[in-house]
């Protein structure tokens, strides 16, 4: 088996961008139209977009590193370039947030959130929108040479993947009151313990699927189902409902799959299809963090003179140009330096 892939999976690429599009869309309806309902798929959306993108995260760790952590240097490598990857737009967009609410966070949220420790003790203590699931990251990413130690080990994986489940279901049918509102559980909600799993779920799911064969067709019908089921399966109300009880494990379920689609599908799209899909996912983490700034920002200029659909789409242009050059100027150089300060021989 290869240790270090050397290809880029095209189809995660597609899965991400999508995913962060849908937030876009899911904010930006919310704040114009009104919150949406657990009954709609929009507001499903809201909530799993970002479990996509945590079961992303965790395949495409399982793809790059699954076999490459397994020394100091091999680790010391790793944290090095993801901390080259999430700590400069991070650093960005929170005193972007500070700038334009021209509001000081005071000394201790502004130094847990520079420094990513929010996430660890006190993970509802961002300043930008959307950071929560940074922080996040940053703690899997912490326990991430555990779980890829534990992947060689396939009892070893077996239990970590049971225990970090189990947490989550701890979460799912004792921690979260599905009688009350998400917006009044939000910290316990943002946990990262309530999130783990799906960083878990989407290693085992490189693990699993790796080197396996799955007919065309199958991944294809897997897809159609998936989203029937995220689509159709009944659901309404606040979106606590959509977090709790047997529903946490069914949109899961639906996130999972459509990731080891994305993962062995390895579609061959047309270049009108594929640059415009592969741009919105190399940017993705730009789009998911700028987009409320950019909302903000477009309406302190437009002081309310245009209606809000033409400011809600000014809105989405200025989120993807701004992403996109954010990427290409800002945050792919330092990848780069991160890469070049990281020599992998």
């Amino acid at each position: 088996m290869p240790s270090a892939p050397s290809s880029r999976l095209s189809d995660l690429d597609y899965l991400r961008g999508i995913a962060a599009l849908g937030i876009v869309a899911y904010h930006y309806t919310s704040w114009t139209a009104g919150p949406q309902s657990a009954e709609f798929p929009l507001g499903r959306v809201g909530v799993y977009g970002v479990a996509v993108f945590y079961v992303l995260s965790g395949l495409t760790m399982f793809h790059v590193y699954g076999h490459r952590l397994g020394t100091a240097r091999q680790i010391r490598t790793f944290f090095v370039r993801r901390a080259f990857r999430i700590f400069p737009l991070l650093w960005l967009v929170t005193i972007a947030t500070i700038l334009l609410s021209r509001s000081w966070p005071g000394w201790r949220a502004f130094g847990l959130n520079m420094t990513g420790l929010f996430g660890f003790v006190d993970w509802d203590g961002y300043i930008a929108l959307g950071v929560w699931s940074i922080g996040n990251e940053l703690v899997f990413y912490a326990l991430l040479p555990l779980i890829a130690w534990a992947a060689h080990r396939r009892s070893w994986f077996a239990v970590c993947v049971a225990v970090f489940v189990g947490i989550g279901a701890y979460f799912a049918f004792a921690v979260l009151d599905p009688s009350l509102p998400l917006a009044e559980q939000w910290g316990a909600y943002v946990n990262p313990l309530n999130q783990a799993f799906l960083f878990v779920l989407g290693f085992a799911v490189g693990k699993v699927l790796r080197g396996v064969h799955i007919p065309r067709w199958a991944l294809l019908s897997a897809l159609v189902a998936a989203l029937l089921v995220f689509c159709i399966w009944p659901s309404g109300g606040d979106l606590i409902n959509l977090v709790t009880g047997t529903n946490r494990f069914v949109f899961t379920l639906v996130c999972v799959v459509l990731c080891a689609v994305a993962y062995k599908l390895a579609s061959d799209l047309p270049p009108i299809l594929d640059r415009p899909l592969a741009t919105l996912g190399e940017a993705s983490y730009s789009v998911y963090l700028i987009h409320p700034i950019a909302f903000t920002a477009v309406g302190i200029v437009a002081q309310g003179a245009l209606p809000m659909p033409v400011t809600t789409l000014l809105a989405i242009g200025v989120t993807l140009t701004a992403s996109v050059l954010c990427y290409r100027i800002y945050e792919r150089p330092l990848i780069n330096v991160a890469r070049q300060l990281t020599p992998t021989r």
